[in-house]
């Protein structure tokens, strides 16, 4: 009799699924067909009223408009799936464009409207679930496009429900064409930082690169990326805009970047249109970046090649770290012949600025801190920061047990390609670290 409980329970259970799966369809099928009908009013129709509020009829067919410019004419909808939780459920659905095909995460409403819509960064994985600390009555989530020149690119301003004058954590991503989430595998740094942060009444920004958006555009033009190109530029246009939203307390900036994102993140503050509180620098170092590559290289070269064949590899690759620091570096330098294939400026930019030297620009708090698993950085870096800031004060360091370069939980042992390829989630307690230091920035 059990068992036959069992089974019923189960079946029943597969049977709602199916029976959510082919409504979702069919919502889905029926905001493409407005899309390609150009009817972007009708389209809003379909979303809920806060969805609906945020996304409107232009800025939903800009979207449109930028998806076919980036991938192509539309072709079809392809292969769909659904992930039940108990907060919501996820809807995927694949878009098959000329040049590509894109995964969109849909989630819905009490109404089964859409309630929020993303494509999700290539390689990410349907299965990312949300933290157990997203409890979504605490936030608010807004599309806040950084606009500067011609370039556009999608972002989220996250609130707490009740903010009125909040503190603001505007999110540095690494190196890499990143997605505003900075999703790697079933993996979303970024994201879980934001829900986390707004459950503690801090709000935060996160942005699409330019290279994640407008990647083959600037490939197309090798002496367009540097820094700047890659980064600083829109960062600068976004706090611009930041500067204007009535909720932010305009005396609260802090800034977080994980990697690259740390390191510049002094040059950010020097420019900013606002003083900057605080600095967390996740996985930073401020050793040279072909240098910091070549560490992380190293092990990587090891594991994937075996015993038998990899230092052929890592001797090729030192002699790119060597050419990317070296007096003959020019603009013209074969990209090929240089670290993951960025071209002359982008590392001619490195040997041109000492980012290090910008946080002697401001008295904030630095916070440097290091998961004791990231093999993307060194404990020597810890030291290194102390070194190279030693008389600035207002600088602390600390070093995380069990956490990777993502601040998330990794066993003992796990290889390094394995790092994130399993779902996992930024540690709780470093999010409780992170708004107490937040909050004492006063």
């Amino acid at each position: 009799m059990r068992r036959l409980l069992l089974l019923s329970l189960m079946l029943f259970s597969g049977m709602l699924s199916h029976a959510q799966t082919k409504l979702y369809r069919a919502y889905t099928d029926s905001l493409v067909a407005r899309l390609q009908r150009a009817d972007f009013a009708a389209a809003t129709r379909l979303f809920t009223p806060g969805l609906a509020e945020k996304l409107k009829a232009e800025q939903l067919a800009a979207v449109w408009e930028g998806l076919q410019l980036s991938h192509g004419a539309f072709m079809q909808s392809g292969n769909d799936s659904l992930i039940n939780h108990p907060k919501r459920a996820y809807y995927y659905r694949q878009w098959v464009f000329e040049k590509n095909t894109l995964q969109l995460e849909f989630t819905f409403g009490p109404d089964k409207r859409i309630a929020s819509l993303q494509v999700l960064a290539e390689g990410a994985a349907a299965s990312y679930l949300p933290p157990p600390y997203d409890e979504p009555s605490l936030y608010r989530e807004f599309s806040l496009p950084i606009k500067h020149d011609t370039i556009v690119l999608p972002a989220i301003l996250t609130l707490p429900a009740a903010c009125k004058r909040c503190p603001l954590v505007v999110l540095l991503p690494d190196l890499g064409p990143q997605d505003k989430d900075h999703s790697i595998g079933p993996t979303k740094m970024f994201r879980d930082l934001a829900v986390g942060l707004a459950a503690k009444g801090i709000a935060s920004y996160r942005f699409d690169k330019r290279t994640f958006r407008y990647g083959p555009e600037m490939m197309a033009d090798l002496r367009l990326l540097t820094l700047e190109t890659e980064m600083l530029e829109d960062v600068q246009a976004a706090l611009r805009q930041l500067k204007q939203v009535a909720e932010i307390d305009t005396n609260q900036w802090h800034l977080l970047g994980l990697g690259l994102g740390g390191l510049a993140a002094g040059r950010v503050a020097r420019y900013s249109p606002l003083p900057v509180k605080s600095f967390t620098l996740v996985g930073s170092s401020p050793r040279s970046l072909p240098d910091q590559l070549f560490d992380q290289m190293l092990p990587l070269l090891a594991e994937k090649s075996g015993e038998a064949d990899w230092q052929p590899a890592a001797k090729v690759f030192a002699a790119q770290v060597a050419l990317a620091k070296s007096s003959k570096l020019n603009n013209e330098t074969p990209a090929d012949s240089l670290p993951l294939q960025l071209p002359g400026p982008y590392w001619k930019y490195f040997q041109q600025n000492d980012l290090v030297n910008d946080f002697w620009h401001s008295n904030a708090v630095i916070w440097v801190v290091r998961g004791e698993s990231d093999y993307q950085s060194q404990a020597a870096d810890l030291t290194a920061w102390e070194g190279r800031l030693a008389g600035r004060g207002n600088l602390r360091t600390e070093s995380l047990p069990g956490l990777n370069h993502l601040l998330m939980p990794v066993k003992k042992g796990t290889p390094f390609l394995g790092h994130y390829q399993q779902a996992a989630h930024v540690d709780a307690a470093f999010i409780d670290l992170l708004s107490n230091f937040i909050r004492t920035q006063r």
